[in-house]
């Protein structure tokens, strides 16, 4: 805990407070072939875009200077080879420094570690002072060219301050200091109501880069949807270790219940798998991993059929292939992936499914099913840290407006 100094009012902030819980969207980027999805956030009195990542809690930004360092044996590389944008964080005026804790976070793809520090944050027209974020100064390639760092959306739980004296880069699941992420600090201070919407962009695969559609904070982003939303609540995940949350069973990652899949064709060849299984919606990840017994066979009914590579560790499919339909049951819904998303353009000439095992990899030797950027950009997804629960719609045409704008 601490106690926040006096935050200076500015014309941004001044509007925010008098508005009152307004909603306000900002528009993404899509990078990557539509991989990857950055909005611009307000550090300090800098702008840079970060990583939109459902998936992940704390905000965190590149310092001027930082070390890029390869996954395999922690040998120092050159900056540019850590992909991120060349707009990186210098220490600003409301810079401040928290002694006695440190930034270390573990993803499935590398590690990023740093300083703990509170600085001013502006986001969709949203400032809030004495925000903690993590100034890094160490990485592993991890950017898209475009960001600068990412912006964590999960719970307070799976944040990514250590005490000071934590020195090993191997257990950064463990001994969390938690704190509030960004847009739990904008509720508390009341801003905003206390959810976030996604509403990710159909992104033409032969493009690295294009609009990516929206993030709205209390509110709705301007797309039109069905009329129904699907409502599920936000589950603890079983099979988390109490240790990777601070000794808590508690909330930590979008996770819910999905009640099972159906694929293959609506011409009369349709298939049902009506396992259950827990999940976790990670807007950071363009892949899909959920049970072998789900993804086996609808890869396999991509036309010519997507093959298991075990260089890629992923189903390589012709990127012209014909993908089947796909639709994953979540509450009262059955939600149906365009074909178009079932495909990665992961170089010029290869293209990967975005379905994989989940049993495949393993995060710390747990198997987690992830639903990632693939289902996102067909719906209308509501995160409700307020009500601790998720309610998707099914997206009708990102450039069309939406009249209802109230999230509820």
């Amino acid at each position: 805990m601490h106690l926040p100094k006096p935050f200076i009012i500015g014309a941004t902030m001044l509007a925010t407070a008098e508005a009152g819980n307004s909603s306000f969207t900002a528009n993404l980027t899509a990078t990557g072939y539509g991989t990857v999805f950055d909005v611009p956030i307000t550090i300090g009195d800098q702008t840079f875009d970060l990583l939109v990542d459902t998936g992940s809690s704390d905000t965190y930004v590149m310092k001027t200077g930082y070390t890029c360092i390869n996954s395999l044996d922690n040998m120092i590389i050159p900056e540019e080879g850590c992909r991120y944008s060349n707009k990186t964080y210098t220490i600003s005026e409301t810079h401040r420094s928290i002694s006695d804790e440190i930034f270390g976070i573990k993803y499935g793809d590398g590690i990023a570690s740093g300083e703990m520090a509170y600085e001013n944050v502006s986001l969709g027209g949203i400032s809030v002072g004495d925000q903690k974020v993590g100034i890094v100064n160490v990485s592993n390639p991890m950017g898209d060219g475009v960001n600068s760092g990412l912006l964590g959306l999960a719970y307070p739980s799976i944040t990514s301050a250590h005490p000071a004296n934590h020195t090993s880069n191997q257990t950064y699941w463990y001994e969390r200091l938690p704190y509030d992420p960004v847009l739990f600090t904008m509720h508390k201070e009341g801003f905003i109501e206390p959810y976030f919407s996604l509403a990710l962009a159909h992104t033409p695969q032969n493009e690295p880069t294009s609009f990516g559609g929206y993030l709205t904070l209390g509110g709705l982003p301007p797309v039109a949807h069905s009329e129904g939303f699907s409502s599920v609540p936000v589950e603890i995940l079983e099979d988390l270790p109490v240790a990777f949350t601070s000794g808590e069973k508690v909330r930590s990652y979008w996770a819910t219940t999905v009640s099972g899949a159906s694929y293959g064709s609506s011409a009369g060849n349709m298939a049902a798998n009506e396992t259950s299984f827990q999940a976790f919606v990670d807007s950071g990840n363009y892949m899909q991993y959920l049970p072998a017994a789900i993804v086996e066979p609808v890869n396999a009914m991509f036309s010519p059929p997507a093959i298991y590579n075990n260089k890629t560790q992923a189903y390589v499919v012709e990127c012209d292939a014909l993908a089947p339909e796909f639709g994953l049951k979540i509450g009262n819904q059955t939600f149906f992936h365009n074909g178009e998303d079932l495909i990665y353009r992961i170089s010029n000439e290869t293209c990967v499914s975005s379905l994989a095992s989940s049993e495949s990899i393993s995060i710390e030797g747990l198997t987690l099913n992830i639903i990632g950027v693939p289902f996102l950009k067909n719906v209308i997804a509501v995160f409700d840290f307020g009500n601790n629960e998720m309610r998707f719609s099914k997206k009708l045409d990102l450039n069309s407006t939406a009249s209802d704008n109230s999230g509820h």
